[in-house]
């Protein structure tokens, strides 16, 4: 409890008293550099100077590279919130998870802190451009000498036997949620770890455990993201990233970098585009090192990004491309593959409130994904009923979102289950806003008895199915639409 006393920034209000800025100051300065959809109350600076409160991101970033700026020289997160303790407003992941030393050892130390769900956790710093290209670009380069010269001789059948333990919980992971998987992986990820620590096996063996240990965090990296927790998983793919680059597999490590372009995607910090500029370029120079189904999956993540972000041409641009990668631009081919694509898509083009495009693609996908994408076809279905919402079509809104409800339930997915709490709100937003009106010109036209009359309409709204609980098993990801700034699918 002591973490949660009022404990006054001493940094902070040095640094304003040199400057000779209130907080008000601060606040406007501030505010000239986010975005302004994220602009703050001229009294929050108030708050982190005098009862120690850490702001979140991306103002965090903002308040030192203000005052920096102002003083010519650095200020820094860990100098003004570092202090402030562990477990205080938002956090950064550290920029040394990409950027320190790329070896084997400190692959290792990530692999181990992934298992253990340890270490550091420190938030904006991941996404930024310039860490993120520097990994992509050490990724590209040829991965050192490995050698194990430990005592533990390691089998090389264990590699047949470690892939199909991931594929099996890869698929659990897919149709059942994250939460079903996430502890048995990082066990089996502290075991293959433990492996590359004491054991010995040559230079294909060693390329071969790191392969394995690289998907078994990037599994980790999506169960946690599954759940709900980004900073878990942003830990993992760097993790996995390292991973990927020992292992020689480029291959895992674009998927890597795919991964964080999702979670850029789905943050709420305002940032993204630069992390999809670093996948675009390492798409590019993988060149045939990518199948048409691994290039095309990166392009739709790509495509639904700069939906995110308002760039409608960006979008249609690289879904074209996409597309072409599965079938040669006929549009005809059918799978999982291009249903997976046609769900990213359709992502894309809800963020954009072009529902018509977003329909057509949603409802393809979510009819051609099979038993196995379970959880991804529930999130999807969600998608397609709020842009039906959205549209003014709230019966089969209403209809679409009971097939996703019954196809969530009992699954441990935090995503889904924020997505029907969200689609659900927007249900019984429109049902009270129903019986407001009703009621209100019941009230102008025939008194009390119009008013019942219109109550009681709003309550045969609700009965009509726009009114549901979500079921306490349910789980995953927030709606498109009034929901859409929650995170979606991979």
């Amino acid at each position: 409890m002591a973490d949660l006393e009022r404990r006054r920034n001493e940094e902070l209000a040095r640094i304003l008293h040199q400057l000779g800025w209130s907080p008000e100051r601060l606040a406007r300065e501030v505010n000239l550099t986010v975005p302004s959809r994220l602009a703050i109350s001229s009294t929050a600076p108030y708050k982190w100077r005098d009862r120690g409160m850490v702001p979140r991101s991306p103002h965090d970033q903002a308040v030192c590279e203000v005052l920096g700026r102002t003083l010519g020289i650095a200020v820094t997160y860990e100098q003004l919130w570092g202090p402030m303790g562990g477990h205080r407003g938002a956090k950064i992941l550290s920029p040394r998870l990409l950027t320190d030393p790329w070896t084997a050892d400190t692959a290792q130390t990530a692999l181990r802190e992934t298992a253990a769900d340890a270490g550091p956790v420190r938030l904006t710093d991941l996404f930024r451009g310039a860490d993120v290209a520097e990994a992509a670009r050490r990724l590209a380069t040829p991965p050192p000498a490995l050698a194990g010269d430990g005592a533990l001789r390691v089998d090389p059948a264990v590699i047949g036997e470690l892939a199909a333990a991931h594929g099996s919980k890869q698929r659990l992971e897919r149709s059942c949620g994250g939460g079903l998987v996430l502890g048995p992986v990082r066990a089996e990820l502290a075991m293959v770890a433990k492996l590359l620590e004491l054991g010995r096996y040559d230079e294909p063996l060693g390329r071969a455990l790191y392969g394995a240990a690289g998907r078994l965090a990037r599994l980790a990296a999506w169960a946690a993201f599954d759940l709900g927790h980004d900073a878990t998983a942003q830990r993992a793919f760097a993790a996995a990233l390292r991973a990927a680059h020992l292992s020689g597999e480029h291959r895992d490590g674009v998927a890597v970098l795919g991964g964080l372009v999702v979670l850029a995607t789905w943050s709420a910090g305002g940032r993204g585009l630069d992390v999809v500029a670093v996948l675009a370029r390492a798409v590019a120079a993988a060149g045939d090192g990518l199948g048409p189904a691994d290039r095309a999956l990166q392009l739709g993540r790509i495509a639904r990004a700069h939906g995110r972000y308002g760039e409608a041409a960006g979008l249609a641009g690289t879904a074209e491309r996409a597309f072409a990668e599965l079938d040669g631009g006929a549009r005809g081919a059918l799978g999982e593959e291009r249903a997976d694509l046609a769900g990213m898509v359709g992502e894309g083009y809800l963020f954009l409130g072009e529902h018509g495009r977003a329909q057509a693609l949603l409802a393809e996908a979510v009819a051609g994904l099979g038993p196995g994408r379970a959880r991804t076809r529930a999130l999807l279905m969600v998608r397609l009923a709020d842009s039906q919402r959205l549209a003014g079509d709230a019966a089969k809104a209403a209809r679409t979102a009971d097939r996703a409800r019954a196809l969530a339930a009992g699954m441990q997915s935090e995503r889904v289950a924020r997505a029907l709490r969200g689609i659900d709100a927007a249900f019984r937003s429109a049902a009270s806003a129903a019986t407001a009106t009703l009621a209100a010109s019941g009230s102008a036209g025939a008194g009390p008895a119009g008013a019942a009359a219109a109550v009681a309409a709003g309550a045969l709204v609700a009965s009509e199915g726009l009114v549901q609980a979500v079921p306490a098993g349910a789980a995953g990801d927030g709606a498109a639409g009034t929901s859409a700034a929650a995170p979606g699918g991979g």
